[in-house]
């Protein structure tokens, strides 16, 4: 994907960044949908160039920037995101389509959706019946097993 737009969250006392971020994602996804091929895929990808983990804190920020990259101008231009960003005109900034600078290109990455992690003894029961084994053999296996909270950031998207 050689070609991207950027789009900017304007911060706003009215809505706060994360409703922000509903609002725009939701009218994204829609822009997107209308875009599916005869296999019901898209040719876009996003991403989020602010995107932060803070370890200690286990907490995740998106920031406020997405980035959606197509294979030509011509593909984003196709998105009409005028259209479905237009009650959002006074909140976000797009930028006009621009080539991804190839001297920046350190790598490639895929990230897939995460699921949250079930609790232990939902765990337990699943590995039990997933290995076709009793639940007490099951929790033997877990027994040195801690809970650890995700904080993996997240936008609510209305569909």
């Amino acid at each position: 994907m050689n070609y991207y737009i950027e789009i900017t969250l304007i911060e706003n006392p009215d809505k706060s960044l994360y409703q922000l971020w509903t609002d725009l994602y939701t009218q994204l996804h829609l822009a997107f949908v209308e875009q599916k091929d005869d296999t019901e895929q898209i040719t876009y990808g996003v991403s989020f160039p602010q995107y932060r983990l803070h370890e200690k804190k286990e907490l995740g920020h998106l920031g406020s920037k997405i980035r959606i990259f197509a294979n030509s101008p011509a593909e984003l231009e196709n998105l009409n995101l005028q259209k479905w960003l237009d009650r959002l005109e006074d909140y976000v900034h797009v930028t006009r389509p621009r080539d991804v600078p190839k001297d920046k290109i350190t790598g490639y990455a895929n990230y897939n959706r995460i699921r949250p992690l079930k609790n232990k003894q939902t765990r337990i029961l699943h590995q039990a019946k997933h290995r076709n084994i009793s639940v007490e053999e099951s929790a033997k296996y877990f027994e040195q097993f801690t809970e650890r909270k995700r904080g993996e950031p997240f936008i609510q998207l209305k569909s």
